[in-house]
């Protein structure tokens, strides 16, 4: 009988340790994105997710990168929805559902005074986050609703429109759990219709942050792992 036992209590601790019954515990899966810290609470599908212009950044866009013509704006912000997160490392999925600017100037822009309004067309955009080490962030417009943007300028010669469309029809983004930020630099955009007045080519370069899960109280910071 002594025996039977040992071998019995032996059969019991291999199948314990190999985690069949539910007294032990397994780990759970980390999605891309997490809430309120790395390696937190996982971002749940369709919950929306914001962010502002990062304290004291500005959105501008540039005639070349970092040139002395260009327009700036001081408000300016992002929303999504999360529409497939899935365990990392990978990349989740996003919709990008809004992107405004305002309290806009024009900088060295020939004739133009006044900046009238800013609009991101053809929302929603397709938007990727990917892993560390990339931590790319990738908006995609489609061949029938590109990328597009549309600024009206107030000049001397009255109102001068200007459309531009993302270079590729992309824009590409860089996460930072420091402060969950994403960073856009020296974005192109090109000219798709508009007077010579407008630039030819317009680069786009913000700072958003902090991303927050706006769905969930409290509204936590989101995380990439």
């Amino acid at each position: 009988m002594r025996k039977i036992w040992t071998l019995s209590a032996a059969a019991l601790t291999a199948v314990l340790a190999a985690g069949i019954f539910p007294a032990a515990a397994q780990a759970a899966t980390v999605d891309v994105l997490t809430r309120g810290s790395a390696g937190g609470p996982n971002v749940a599908n369709g919950d929306a997710v914001s962010a502002p212009l990062q304290t004291g950044a500005t959105a501008t866009f540039y005639n070349t990168p970092g040139g002395s013509s260009f327009i700036t704006c001081t408000v300016s912000n992002f929303g999504a929805t999360v529409t497939n997160n899935v365990p990392a490392p990978g990349t989740a999925s996003e919709s990008l559902t809004l992107q405004n600017f305002s309290s806009c100037t024009p900088t060295g822009i020939p004739t133009v005074t006044a900046v009238q309004s800013i609009v991101v067309n053809n929302l929603p955009y397709a938007t990727t986050v990917t892993s560390p080490p990339s931590n790319q962030v990738k908006v995609t417009g489609t061949t029938a609703l590109p990328i597009q943007t549309t600024i009206k300028l107030t000049s001397g010669l009255g109102t001068i429109t200007c459309v531009y469309r993302a270079d590729l029809n992309q824009v590409l983004g860089v996460a930072n759990n420091v402060g969950q930020s994403i960073t856009f630099t020296n974005q192109q955009f090109n000219r798709f219709s508009g007077p010579s007045s407008c630039f030819p080519n317009g680069y786009f370069s913000a700072t958003y942050a902090p991303v927050q899960d706006t769905t969930v109280a409290g509204s936590p910071p989101v995380y990439v792992n």
